[in-house]
């Protein structure tokens, strides 16, 4: 007979401390896709490996990458591993480029929601939540893409009262996901993963857990036929 998810887990579980499997299964249960981000065509590596760092950190399923102009490389150093446990789905110009990205996140129900550093846009305590947020964060340079300013759901920005115009991406990031995520928790009560998404993801964290899990598990399905 063909093994199921569930069979897989269970026996899985058996080849991994306590400790481990609670951990996972606390950060498992702190999951979310109702919040994403878009990061458009940066050309500072560093930027993008410390937003992963933080997009992980809060709790966030995935990510996407837009590198139509710049190829954007992990790096272990300053993501610190977040890319073994955070989807990242790369949009260049073999495969849609920036198109490709938002026609795919607006028929999964995303609002595309662009950062933008000047006022009268919402901030992180008026954007509308109730339903998933894609925060487009553009190009050091120039940020978000006019084209992508003019087309998006909503624009937000940061307020500041100092005279330098804008934070830093990575830490315009860290200030923007840590309030969304908080109001996430306390106004929308299914924020968490569905759960066969949670089931998956924790069948994939286990195996990217467990020592030769791929043996192990070729075993486990040879003796089930038998």
């Amino acid at each position: 007979m063909n093994t199921t998810r569930r069979e897989h887990i269970a026996f899985l579980e058996q080849h991994i401390s306590a400790q481990r499997l609670h951990k996972l299964k606390q950060v498992l249960a702190q999951r979310t896709r109702k919040l994403t981000v878009v990061l458009e065509n940066l050309y500072h590596p560093e930027n993008g490996n410390a937003v992963l760092r933080s997009v992980e950190c809060f709790g966030l399923q995935e990510m996407h990458v837009i590198q139509e102009l710049y190829d954007w490389k992990y790096s272990l150093k300053i993501a610190r591993g977040a890319a073994k446990w955070t989807e990242l789905h790369a949009y260049g110009k073999e495969n849609g480029g920036a198109a490709s990205c938002y026609s795919a996140l607006k028929a999964r129900g995303y609002q595309l929601v662009a950062t933008d550093p000047q006022p009268g846009s919402c901030t992180a305590e008026n954007l509308d939540l109730s339903k998933p947020v894609a925060l487009i964060f553009g190009t050091e340079s120039t940020g978000v893409a006019p084209q992508i300013l003019a087309m998006a759901d909503a624009r937000i920005h940061i307020p500041m009262v100092g005279f330098t115009e804008s934070f830093n991406i990575s830490v315009s990031a860290g200030i923007l996901l840590a309030q969304l995520r908080q109001r996430l928790e306390r106004e929308q009560p299914q924020w968490q993963l569905e759960v066969a998404d949670a089931e998956a993801l924790y069948e994939d964290w286990l195996l990217k857990s467990v020592r030769h899990a791929d043996a192990l598990v070729r075993a486990f399905e040879a003796g089930q036929t038998r």
